[in-house]
C-alpha cells in the first residue's frame, strides 16, 4: 500500500519581529488540521525566502493524505 503525505512549509522572519505566543498559536492551527511538525530549520540571520523577505526559521509539517 502506497502512503501519500501532504507537506506545508512555513517561513517566519527573524524571531525578533514576532511575538512567540503569536507564532505558537499560528503554528498550532496546523496541528489542529492534522499536520505534524517534523523539522525546524534555522536558516541564519541574513536569509531571504523565495519572495525576497527576510526569513530565519522554516517550519516543515506533514500529514497523511485522506484516503491512504
Amino acid at each position: 500500500m502506497k502512503k501519500t503525505f501532504e507537506y506545508k512549509v512555513i517561513d517566519y522572519k527573524n524571531i525578533d519581529h514576532h511575538n512567540n505566543s503569536d507564532v505558537q498559536e499560528n503554528l498550532s492551527t496546523l496541528g489542529e488540521r492534522g499536520f505534524e511538525l517534523v523539522f525546524v530549520l534555522d536558516m541564519g540571520e541574513n536569509n531571504t525566502n523565495k519572495e525576497g523577505k527576510s526569513s530565519r526559521f522554516r517550519y516543515i509539517f506533514k500529514r497523511k493524505k485522506n484516503g491512504n
